[in-house]
């Protein structure tokens, strides 16, 4: 696995925390990604692509376009933004940036998929 395939990875994981948290929060979409500072259409798209891999690792819709749902696991509420990075981790060529409250399994899996 590449260094933009595990980072595309990592933001996949983080994305699904922050759909979730929007999901959860009873609010609509709009008004939530004002409130979170997150661009609508930045939301929409991550939200896609999270529906879009979950559908991958389930059988395929009766017709083509048919939308598929997953529910996403509960986990503990993460708030990060880039400017909280607390360390990279360089490995040859590959850069892992490791944040504040980065869950350890997570972290495991990137160094992993590393070796």
């Amino acid at each position: 696995m590449t260094s933009n395939e595990l980072k595309h990875k990592a933001k996949l994981q983080e994305w699904a925390l922050t759909v979730q948290e929007c999901r959860s929060s009873g609010k609509p979409v709009k008004q939530w990604c004002i409130e979170n500072k997150i661009k609508a259409t930045t939301y929409y798209r991550w939200e896609r692509e999270i529906l879009g891999t979950a559908g991958k690792n389930r059988n395929k819709p009766e017709r083509s376009g048919t939308a598929v749902f997953a529910e996403l696991p509960a986990q503990i509420k993460q708030y990060r933004q880039v400017s909280e990075q607390s360390a990279t981790l360089h490995i040859g060529n590959v850069s892992i940036d490791i944040y504040s409250g980065m869950e350890a399994e997570l972290l495991k899996t990137l160094l992993e998929a590393v070796r």
